[in-house]
């Protein structure tokens, strides 16, 4: 009886790295996939197709929500989250999510704004409603906010796991807030937008990885 429940545990864990590393693969090759094609300059009138339609939409109510979305994913905004969750799970005593989310935010920091932006050099759309420097290629916001978010709801998801589904879709949709208010302020193309999402989702997977690996709790999650 007991090899038999070991025996349903380790193929319950396999199944779940293995869905995890399946996820990860698949979320590389597409990324790769559309920035060989935005280097290459081949979705470029899509883009700016794309950026003429939201101009569309203009509208004073509009601008100001935006704004304040946009506001809400800025790294000063982010960084303060961060140590306010550092801090609860100190005092939680959750010091391996703790270790993990630091690395993980430092991580996507470093990854985005002193590797990819600079590699990719990529311009930024003019004019911008609101005044933002640095390259474009992928978006920082949906990156690190969408990995931060999607860590956080695994995190609960772990304790309280009939939330699950309502946590990522809410980590989503507010992702997604953050994307369209970039698409929506003309200070990211729709391209790097779509990037952003890919880079935060294989900085979460990495980070969920890396958490199994120093705590065997969540190694059947």
């Amino acid at each position: 009886m007991k090899l038999n429940l070991k025996a349903n545990v380790v193929d319950r864990t396999h199944i779940v790295n293995n869905k995890i590393l399946v996820s990860f693969i698949i979320t590389l090759l597409l990324f790769l996939g559309l920035t060989k094609e935005v280097v290459e300059g081949r979705l470029d009138a899509w883009d700016q197709t794309f950026m003429e339609w939201v101009r569309h939409f203009h509208q004073p109510g509009l601008f100001e929500f935006a704004r304040v979305s946009y506001f809400l994913g800025e790294a000063e905004v982010v960084v303060f989250f961060v140590l306010a969750l550092l801090g609860f799970f100190a005092w939680k005593r959750y010091w391996k999510e703790a270790q993990v989310l630091a690395i993980s935010a430092l991580g996507i920091l470093i990854l985005i704004d002193q590797i990819l932006k600079p590699l990719f050099g990529r311009i930024r759309p003019a004019p911008g409603l609101i005044d933002v420097h640095g390259k474009s290629y992928p978006s920082g916001h949906v990156s690190g906010n969408f990995m931060l978010y999607l860590y956080i709801s695994y995190i609960v998801a772990f304790r309280f796991p009939k939330l699950a589904i309502y946590l990522y879709g809410i980590s989503t949709l507010l992702a997604l807030l953050i994307g369209w208010s970039s698409l929506y302020l003309h200070v990211h193309w729709a391209t790097d937008i779509i990037a952003g999402f890919a880079v935060g989702y294989l900085a979460f997977t990495l980070s969920i990885i890396l958490l199994k690996v120093m705590d065997k709790k969540y190694q059947n999650f």
